[in-house]
């Protein structure tokens, strides 16, 4: 998959992933309490039920793994529907489907790893983020490559990169971030992130670049591969929302505000991707949470 039009989102997964999704999103849970809505027709479609846009061919975000769709993405719209009072109703769509769903009120929220930058292009309101994401570096843990943090600023991080074999897949964001900052041919490239990992494995390259989210799961199948630092400038992630749907905005917004001050989307976020560092937006203090 390429999406160059949206460039923190670009890479090519869904047969490529091997692990196991053991996630609580869409699973079967036993009956509990009844619930008491938070919010109501008209702010979403349906009495008792938050419809929420998920694309299920991007792991971690969301995958389908025998018939069951899981990954952060789903976690995050479970937690999210749980805390008002709402069941969740999963609509799978394409990522590029998902603003003009929620812009014409055919789903009540959006989620699709989609930047807050691209979202108010869409012409759609963000009732906060539930992440940040952006371009990551990884490598083999030697005592050559350099220790895995997050202070490690991308301006530093190019003094990695330059006279280094890097790989990424071809037509990403890791390339056109690379060629940018270099020249063209630059990047070495595979058709998919787990190609240019068995590339980094082999020997035959020094670095991968690609999104640090999709690096961070796919790295768990490859001993000794782990995120290095930051290639560029993260994004937030943003949960869509109709313009005019203020009360349903204005209620998701307070939800993921508590989320991310108790943990809940810390949580979520590690057994997704791990030890992977905190991602800082450019000239941002927190990641997640209101964006206001």
């Amino acid at each position: 998959m390429k999406r160059d039009g949206m460039r923190w989102r670009a890479f090519a997964v869904a047969a490529v992933v091997a692990l196991a999704l053991a996630g609580v999103g869409c699973q079967k849970k036993a009956e509990g309490p009844a619930l008491t809505p938070k919010v109501a027709p008209p702010a979403i479609k349906q009495a008792g039920v938050l419809t929420a846009a998920i694309d299920p061919t991007q792991p971690p975000f969301a995958g389908t793994v025998d018939g069951q769709v899981d990954g952060l993405d789903v976690d995050v719209a479970a937690a999210l529907a749980e805390r008002l009072g709402l069941k969740l109703k999963i609509v799978e769509m394409p990522w590029s489907d998902v603003p003009a769903a929620v812009a014409k009120g055919a789903v009540d929220v959006g989620f699709a790893a989609i930047p807050i930058t691209d979202a108010v292009l869409a012409n759609v309101s963000v009732a906060g983020s539930y992440a940040t994401d952006g371009i990551g570096l990884f490598g083999v843990a030697t005592s050559q490559t350099a220790e895995a943090t997050a202070s490690v600023a991308p301006e530093q991080a190019a003094s990695l990169v330059s006279g280094a074999r890097v790989a990424c897949q071809s037509g990403s964001a890791a390339q056109w971030y690379l060629e940018s900052e270099y020249w063209e041919g630059f990047a070495i490239t595979y058709d998919t992130v787990r190609e240019a990992f068995d590339a980094l494995i082999a020997g035959e390259v020094d670095y991968v670049a690609c999104d640090a989210f999709v690096g961070a799961y796919l790295s768990r199948d490859y001993q000794n591969v782990r995120f290095v630092a930051p290639l560029g400038e993260a994004t937030p992630l943003g949960v869509l929302v109709a313009k005019d749907s203020t009360d349903l905005e204005s209620a998701v917004r307070d939800v993921l505000d508590g989320m991310a001050a108790d943990g809940t989307l810390a949580t979520i976020r590690t057994k997704w991707v791990g030890d992977l560092p905190e991602l800082r937006a450019l000239g941002s203090s927190e990641t997640t949470g209101s964006t206001q």
